[in-house]
């Protein structure tokens, strides 16, 4: 492996740093975001078509703002929404600031269908105003409970892929039904846990790095003319 591809397979895993730390930053403000953790492979493993950069959720609580909505939900740690794509596919989230459609339809802010013990939610369209959900996950209409909340935890060592979105892959052999050990925070919603500091420094490190690889680009392509000019001088 000659200089420029190990400079190439540094920028390129640099700018993949890059994209993860930016993505970071553009959720600072999204309720339930969960910072993404960019990990390097082993060097041996970043030989051309394989250098690629690794990506874990970082699980870790954030704080918790106050909303007085009654759908506004915060979740336990490692705790989840079950939710339905629209390709029917179903998917993880912690995005839990819950609304009904006018179908009657319980949907998250993007509009994803939250599911239930019976499936979809059902509910009836005439008396919303009085629709709440308990620190169990119950779904109540007043004080009737009407249904219960899919919730699930992750075991142990379970590191859910980001699907975009606000939403995780459910792989139902790493996640198991929420023993809620904790209540919910009804009236909450989660903050973001990213700390900006942290992004910036990751920032500003990962762009010195694309630098250096840039410099040993030109030091090489500077040795590379020099040694062609002499070549032709003293042939």
């Amino acid at each position: 492996m000659n200089t420029h591809e190990i400079a190439a397979i540094g920028l390129k895993l640099d700018l993949e740093r890059l994209k993860v730390s930016g993505q970071n930053v553009a959720n600072l403000s999204t309720p339930g975001y969960k910072r993404q953790i960019a990990v390097q492979s082993a060097f041996s493993a970043l030989m051309p078509p394989d250098a690629q950069i690794q990506t874990h959720t970082d699980l870790r609580s954030a704080k918790l703002q106050a909303t007085g909505n009654s759908l506004d939900l915060a979740l336990p740690d490692a705790c989840f929404l079950l939710v339905e794509r629209d390709d029917g596919l179903q998917a993880l989230t912690r995005q839990s600031a819950l609304h009904v459609d006018a179908d009657g339809v319980l949907r998250t802010a993007l509009g994803h269908r939250v599911l239930s013990a019976r499936g979809h939610p059902n509910l009836k369209a005439d008396d919303l105003a009085a629709l709440s959900v308990n620190a169990q996950g119950q779904l109540l209409q007043g004080t009737e409970a009407v249904d219960q909340l899919q919730l699930v935890q992750l075991k142990a060592g379970a590191s859910p892929q980001a699907l975009g979105d606000g939403l995780y892959s459910y792989v139902p052999d790493q996640a198991e039904p929420a023993a809620m050990h904790a209540p919910l925070r009804t009236g909450h919603l989660e903050l973001s846990n990213v700390v900006p500091s942290q992004e910036m420094v990751q920032l500003m490190s990962t762009t010195r790095h694309a630098e250096a690889m840039v410099r040993l680009m030109q030091t090489a392509d500077d040795m590379q003319a020099t040694a062609i000019r002499r070549f032709g001088e003293n042939s």
